[in-house]
């Protein structure tokens, strides 16, 4: 049986992660940019979110994972970005992996944080 922390945040995954950007209210826009980066970075990579998210305005990501996650986790989003290539982002995709806490620890806790914001 889940606790109702994990249905939240099975609920941001599935409802609120799914919705159209436009419908999206500031806090929630936040949490669901950071968690397709999350998604992205731990299934391909940063090469990876680069070819699912090829539109990003990457001053918003940085700005939300500085508010939502940390500056090291923005700062190597930043270098992935204008960097990266160099050496086909494995320096900044080894230093993400080894961030503590996680990118996905911190986008629960934002989220139980602002669940009242989020499931509105």
């Amino acid at each position: 049986m889940l606790s109702e922390r994990d249905e939240r945040w099975n609920n941001f995954i599935s409802d609120v992660c799914q919705r159209d950007e436009s419908t999206l209210s500031d806090i929630q826009k936040k949490a669901v940019l950071c968690f397709w980066y999350d998604a992205e970075m731990n299934s391909g990579g940063f090469s990876g979110y680069l070819d699912c998210y090829p539109d990003t305005d990457y001053k918003e990501l940085e700005s939300a994972l500085r508010e939502i996650a940390n500056d090291d986790i923005a700062d190597n989003m930043c270098k992935a970005l204008n960097e990266g290539e160099d050496d086909g982002w494995q320096e900044t995709d080894m230093a993400f992996y080894n961030f503590e806490p996680s990118l996905t620890t911190l986008i629960e806790e934002y989220v139980e944080a602002n669940k009242n914001v989020i499931f509105a």
